[in-house]
């Protein structure tokens, strides 16, 4: 009887395929992403037994989105048509021109004409002096309509403030422009960031499910060896609760997919999910990114502390424009005008003057401006400081965690093939019964946890290279 159950127990091993094993190769640098279908089952490692075959709802891995981000010059298209930041740092720029032609504008000539018509509706009789002579008896006013028409001009010839504004305009331009440069380099960043979490998510998920289909063979495999005699109820319960377990994993991993799509869709400025296309190569990432980006050797170079920079100078030249204030100006202004009034003794009149204008009292207002710009000078002048604090730090933490994110890469790497062995001894300790059901889910679950890690630490190096990348570059869309 022992050897008829043995033998069974043995065609019961020997009808399934490895499900339950995990690859032991070290991970490549661009994993395959699930497209659609079930998941496939690993093979079985060298040694290992071959374990039952399952079929779960749970193990089909999520759709593709309909919309499929090809890539790194596709991204670059799209953020630069649809990105509302980018949108904003150019509508800022633009703000900033008008602001300095307006600027300009206070040292320009300001020609200006007027006209205009007035007819007279009550009329009377009596005398009127003509060209001819005086008149009786006539209808005045004569003419009843008349038009006046005329142009005058005012030019600054002495205006020191603004003249002074009009550089500090000039200034402000060019902090938009940085900011705008700035914005570029975050975007960018947020961009291979949210390209990077979408395929961690996606290999999290294929790695679940793998979890999952193992779970599920091995609790397959439990319930036959109960059925025989070889393991305990206890046994089999231990093994679903892992399946359980699991199960909610594959939940979590499917929302972070959905999430981590969604963001790349508004990452792209649209506000619905994109995909990836599967032949994306992040291991290639950092070298399309740096095609978009010039790099640097001093972190004070970076846009957003020369924008910082500027935009104290800017604040301390509107210090000096309260000053400027005082000074007196000197206009030249000329006037040319006709009338049709015939009792105008000359129609045609034109005359040229200066207008010289001295500030006297103000009430104290070029007073207050100076103390409000001194305290926005004060302000810029902190905000400087920490832009360039931080842009050093920003450099050394970005350059240290390539190390370190290979060293923990490695490190991971190392301690997911020491499970993925103690997981292969111990289904083959299981399968010939000299192991216990919770050896075996325990090591299934290091192993899980093993795999989710290094596919974490994996996608770290990939994003930590492109941190270091932008932390001392220069983007440009």
């Amino acid at each position: 009887m022992r050897t008829l159950s043995a033998c069974l127990f043995c065609v019961c091993v020997s009808l399934g395929s490895s499900a339950l094993a995990q690859v032991d190769t070290p991970p490549q640098p661009t994993p395959p992403r699930p497209t659609g279908g079930a998941s496939p089952a690993p093979a079985p490692g060298p040694g290992e037994p071959v374990m039952p075959e399952v079929d779960d709802p749970m193990l089909v891995p999520l759709e593709t989105p309909g919309s499929v981000l090809g890539s790194w010059q596709q991204a670059l298209a799209l953020v630069r048509a649809r990105s509302t930041s980018v949108a904003t740092a150019q509508a800022q720029i633009a703000q900033a021109q008008a602001r300095s032609r307006q600027a300009l504008a206070n040292s320009l000539p300001d020609i200006s004409g007027t006209g205009s018509v007035r007819r007279s509706l009550l009329f009377g009789t009596g005398a009127q002096f003509t060209e001819a002579g005086p008149q009786a008896n006539v209808r005045i006013p004569s003419p009843a309509t008349v038009w006046q028409a005329g142009v005058s001009l005012r030019q600054s010839i002495l205006d020191l403030r603004s003249w002074h504004d009009t550089g500090t305009a000039r200034k402000a331009e060019q902090v938009a422009t940085l900011s705008a440069e700035d914005t570029e380099r975050l975007t960018l960043g947020a961009l291979a960031d949210t390209i990077v979490t979408v395929v961690t998510a996606e290999r999290l998920a294929e790695v679940t499910r793998v979890s999952l289909r193992s779970n599920l063979s091995t609790l397959d495999l439990t319930k036959k060896r109960m059925t025989l005699g070889a393991a305990s109820a206890v046994d089999v319960l231990r093994t679903d609760q892992e399946v359980a377990s699991t199960r909610a994993d594959v939940v979590q991993a499917d929302e972070a997919v959905r999430q981590a799509r969604e963001a790349l869709g508004l990452a792209l400025g649209y506000p619905e999910a994109w995909g990836l296309a599967s032949d994306i190569k992040l291991d290639e990432l950092a070298k399309d990114a740096r095609a978009s980006c010039a790099p640097i050797q001093d972190p004070e170079q970076r846009t957003d502390v020369r924008a910082a920079r500027l935009n104290l100078e800017v604040n301390e030249r509107n210090v000096d424009s309260a000053s400027y204030g005082h000074a007196p100006t000197l206009d030249v202004v000329s006037d040319f005008s006709y009338t049709s009034a015939p009792q105008s003794a000359r129609p045609v009149q034109w005359s040229v003057g200066a207008v010289l204008t001295v500030p006297i009292y103000d009430g104290g207002r070029l007073g207050s401006d100076r103390g409000l710009n001194e305290a926005t000078a004060t302000v810029a002048r902190q905000q400087l400081t920490e832009a360039t604090r931080r842009a050093r730090l920003e450099a050394t933490q970005a350059q240290r965690s390539v190390q370190v994110a290979g060293a923990s890469f490695s490190v991971s790497r190392q301690a997911r093939d020491i499970a993925a062995e103690s997981a292969r001894l111990s289904k083959i300790a299981f399968v010939h019964g000299t192991g216990t059901s919770f050896d075996l889910v325990d090591s299934a679950q290091r192993l899980r946890l093993a795999e989710i890690d290094v596919t974490i630490k994996e996608f770290e190096v990939v994003r930590a290279r492109i941190t270091a990348l932008l932390a001392l570059s220069n983007c440009s869309l």
